[in-house]
């Protein structure tokens, strides 16, 4: 791999039109809509110039959240260090303050092209998981062929 190439870029078989209008996270980062849908609609966890958190739609753990940056990226090698660092640390600020029995937690980027929704998002759990042992999407979060953690993330950057 030459030291340009980034690992899994296919994305989409063809990238849709104008695919920020129509982002569901680019709306919610910009404050157009609400996390949580129009039935259950919630607030930010957190909010900066770059940076929004929310909880996950579809909670898969006891406690799920998404840190995503405002500006969209498609997918995880596309962040710069700085962002990745920030993101981390959000995620970490908010696991810490919500974990107070020092449960297990874990935090990783669902492997492109395996994610559901076409702008980067952190998933960061306060474990167990609640999907069932079955779930296709319990398999996204415990296999590593799957996702793709900030370390090793940083792991590849070192390398190329």
């Amino acid at each position: 791999m030459s030291s340009n190439a980034k690992p899994d870029t296919f994305r989409y078989l063809s990238e849709p039109k104008n695919i920020q209008n129509r982002c569901i996270f680019c709306k919610i980062a910009h404050g157009e809509i609400k996390p949580g849908g129009k039935n259950n609609p919630q607030e930010l966890l957190f909010e900066n110039e770059r940076i929004v958190a929310f909880h996950d739609i579809s909670p898969g753990a006891k406690f799920h959240i998404l840190i995503i940056p405002k500006r969209h990226l498609k997918n995880c090698w596309d962040l710069t260090p700085d962002l990745l660092n920030e993101m981390e640390d959000i995620a970490n600020d908010l696991l810490q303050k919500k974990n107070i029995e020092n449960e297990s937690t874990t935090m990783f980027f669902i492997r492109p092209p395996w994610n559901s929704v076409f702008h980067v998002h952190l998933h960061a759990m306060i474990l167990p998981l609640t999907d069932s042992f079955w779930s296709l999407r319990r398999l996204g979060y415990t296999n590593p062929w799957f996702h793709v953690t900030p370390f090793e993330l940083r792991m590849h950057w070192e390398s190329t």
